[in-house]
């Protein structure tokens, strides 16, 4: 058992909850088996018999839409023998078969085939020894949810006020959805907390990505994506928000005082890409140029899933100070072509040149909380503040730098701790896939 009394004060948590095994697994028991954790997008299952792997905390999870078009979120576990029945990333395919011993399984988690079966007991059932289905499934524009957890709240009242704002980050395209492209997957030498306490703060940027910066300063002049970080952020409007059950966001756009695409920095093909707009849609070219740069927000859906830019990245804990991160590029469905290879190319900018500088920082991060001499790990910017409001809603905003969001998510994620969430064993047989919008 985890003694969590005194881990988390309302300024501050100790090091433990990073470097602690039992901790660590405490989390992908509670967090991630207590939690709507996100798994995949529809788009990347977008016809019957397509799968995709994914993983709940630690569990190996195949998401399939079955020959009629039903989504599944199966184990990737062998009755018989528990290996792995799936071992590629994505594809097409009927049936999954165990290379150990043969068990064949169709994309509904059914078990089709058991070879010789004629040395099994009578009583064997086959029925009953099909993949195990993850208990609770749930959609909403087009993400794909799961959680173990019978008594967690519906999809909808889990995502709260992040609904809205996964709406305006879909809405963004003309078709109403969204399609996830080209995944980068980076790997750093850290507790998967410090991305999560990385995403939501609106200090950083100024200091870690100060390169980046300076670099945009020169080359492009002071009116650039990210060029509000150079001095004070709280001077520009932009502002973070505790959104509920762990959820944040940080609002950027109040700080440009130009259009997304006027303050996106040259990307090669860019003049050439932006030309085609204006000659094939000279009445909208701007409307239709506002659509390629990143949405300026960044939401973060607790516990593994950050929208940023135009990007999903997920975040996928290994072990206690090791985590993988996976990064998709959301293409507007129903979009000019034009615009979303100019999606791509911006994704080569900042993403690929910031994201360095944040693992880095979160590795040296991981080795001072190794210093056990050293045990508070502070995030009090902000607390009490008179900046600090309640909205109608009840999410909390104030100042982008200020860590009140951080806050908020230690507070979920210390609910979740202390909670024994009942788990529904994992069966055969279809689950219902509950819409949440």
């Amino acid at each position: 058992m985890i003694d969590l009394e005194g881990l988390v004060e309302p300024h501050r948590v100790h090091r433990s909850i990073y470097v602690d095994p039992d901790v660590f697994a405490a989390e992908m028991d509670r967090v991630f088996g207590g939690a709507w954790v996100y798994l995949a997008h529809e788009s990347q299952v977008p016809e019957p018999n397509d799968f995709v792997t994914a993983r709940l905390g630690l569990r190996a999870v195949i998401v399939t839409r079955d020959s009629d078009g039903e989504l599944h979120a199966l184990f990737n576990r062998c009755s018989h023998r528990a290996s792995t029945v799936c071992q590629q990333e994505c594809g097409a395919a009927r049936n999954f078969q165990c290379s150990y011993h043969g068990w064949t399984y169709s994309n509904r988690g059914d078990l089709v085939n058991v070879p010789f079966a004629e040395g099994y007991p009578d009583g064997f059932d086959q029925a009953g020894h099909g993949l195990r289905q993850v208990p609770r499934l749930g959609t909403y524009r087009g993400l794909v949810f799961a959680t173990l957890n019978p008594d967690a709240p519906s999809l909808a009242d889990w995502l709260g006020p992040a609904a809205a704002l996964i709406d305006e980050f879909v809405d963004r395209s003309p078709g109403g959805r969204i399609e996830l492209r080209n995944r980068q997957r980076m790997i750093y030498k850290g507790n998967w907390k410090l991305a999560w306490d990385n995403a939501a703060d609106g200090l950083h940027p100024t200091f870690a990505h100060r390169s980046f910066l300076v670099l945009n300063e020169r080359k492009h002049g002071g009116a650039r994506s990210l060029s509000q970080f150079k001095a004070n952020p709280d001077d520009t409007g932009m502002y973070g928000d505790d959104l509920g059950h762990g959820h944040m966001f940080v609002d950027q756009r109040p700080g440009l005082t130009r259009s997304f695409w006027e303050t996106q920095r040259p990307v090669p093909g860019r003049e050439w890409y932006a030309e085609r707009v204006r000659s094939e849609y000279p009445d909208s070219s701007a409307e239709v140029l506002e659509m390629a740069p990143g949405s300026m927000v960044n939401l973060s859906i607790f516990p593994n899933l950050l929208i940023k830019g135009n990007h999903f990245e997920v975040v996928d804990p290994i072990s206690v100070n090791e985590t993988r991160l996976h990064t998709w590029v959301a293409a507007a469905a129903g979009a000019p072509e034009e615009v979303n290879v100019m999606r791509m190319r911006i994704a080569e900018d900042f993403p690929s040149l910031g994201n360095p500088d944040d693992l880095e920082l979160f590795e040296r991060c991981q080795q001072g909380l190794g210093i056990a001499e050293i045990e508070w790990v502070d995030m009090s910017k902000g607390l009490g503040h008179p900046n600090q409001q309640v909205l109608d809603n009840g999410v909390c905003r104030g100042p982008v730098t200020h860590e009140g969001p951080m806050r908020g998510y230690i507070r979920a994620w210390l609910e979740l701790m202390e909670s024994d969430p009942p788990r529904t064993v994992a069966g055969p047989g279809p689950v219902p896939c509950e819409t949440a919008g």
